[in-house]
């Protein structure tokens, strides 16, 4: 049978999937027959859907080398392809970069260069070039580098390469709370606030991010904040694992007010952890840990995938803090060891302290 009909039939059957891995299975056997057969074209159109489809999620697995693919494929051949078509991937795999613990600084930011090089070459603003870096400096915990970068952004043209408005005022609000600037972030935030800037997992993470930093100082607009967030969590039925970050925040926020709806929101997240991004390993442990703090056993209906999975459904509070702290202070380690600094150990010790 014609090679094209077989990968056609891969991507007709793609439609009608739900699952994320069964999506991942088919274009992979879809990219393994464009292979055989020497397509580019198709090779680089596969790849370039598997990355898509992983970016909505809080695995990068498959797309570091279906992007490196990408890259040479271009580069070898040049002109052929349009770099425009996959420079917003390229964004999101240098952010995938930092967030992963076993890729070097030193190649970060040769990533970042790249990246900058190759939007400059086809005509954009440095604008989205200082939106990974902001994201970058917010990774290493450098707010007023952060900052730095974010103002840089703003004096650069807005083109198709830019993050979404929502997701820079985002970004700007998250500088000042780290900062403990609250009022003037509440103030920045007003746009995503009264919902005139949304975009796919906008305003939640807005919500999620003030209802748990203003918990300690303002308790009643935290409270606000937080039912804000479930009405837009309802509004989506409900998000994919890249809000894991926002999940953590709010589970957060209910096991410090007693929510009790805590647990029932644990076991819909509990499994993102499986094969996610470091960072979003580490996030999970962090807030996880200090819920389970205090001890006592608890019925969970959990994926069997997970690595303290307990057949009888019922779980040591105690055990699974010890699993969440171990596991938190390995990877903190380890973005320490990159990152040259001691941010991320201290960070933790202070979330279960």
């Amino acid at each position: 049978m014609n090679y094209n009909l077989e990968i056609q039939k891969r991507l007709l059957k793609l439609d009608e999937l739900k699952s994320f891995h069964d999506k991942i299975v088919i274009l992979k056997e879809a990219i393994h027959i464009a292979d055989q057969h020497n397509d580019i074209d198709w090779g680089f159109d596969l790849r370039l859907n598997l990355i898509q489809q992983e970016r909505n999620t809080s695995k990068c697995k498959e797309s570091f080398p279906a992007f490196a693919w990408i890259l040479n494929a271009s580069d070898t051949n040049e002109d052929y392809f349009n770099e425009s078509e996959f420079l917003w991937e390229y964004k999101w795999m240098f952010c995938s970069a930092y967030r992963n613990a076993s890729v070097s600084m030193e190649q970060i930011l040769e990533i970042g260069e790249d990246l900058n090089r190759r939007l400059e070459k086809n005509g954009y603003s440095k604008r989205a070039y200082y939106n990974v870096m902001t994201g970058l400096a917010l990774h290493l915990r450098d707010y007023k580098q952060a900052q730095k970068y974010a103002d840089l952004a703003d004096a650069e043209l807005v083109d198709e390469m830019t993050n979404c408005p929502a997701c820079e005022l985002d970004t700007k609000v998250e500088i000042l709370m780290f900062q403990g600037m609250t009022d003037e972030a509440l103030i920045k935030a007003g746009d995503l606030i009264n919902k005139k800037l949304t975009c796919y997992s906008m305003p939640f993470q807005t919500f999620c991010s003030l209802s748990h930093h203003l918990l300690k100082k303002k308790p009643e607009k935290a409270a606000h904040f937080f039912e804000k967030a479930i009405e837009e969590y309802n509004a989506h039925n409900q998000y994919d694992s890249s809000v894991g970050y926002s999940m953590g925040l709010l589970l957060s926020y209910m096991h410090q007010t007693d929510h009790p709806d805590k647990w029932k929101f644990f076991e819909k997240v509990a499994d993102w952890e499986i094969e996610a991004e470091d960072i979003h390993r580490y996030n999970f442990y962090k807030y996880m840990a200090s819920i389970m703090k205090e001890g006592g056993t608890v019925q969970l209906n959990l994926s069997a995938s997970l690595p303290y999975y307990q057949k009888s459904g019922e779980y040591d509070l105690k055990q699974l803090y010890q699993y969440f702290v171990n596991s938190g202070f390995e990877i903190a380690k380890q973005f320490d060891n990159r990152n040259k600094n001691n941010n991320f150990t201290r960070e933790l010790e202070q979330a279960i302290c």
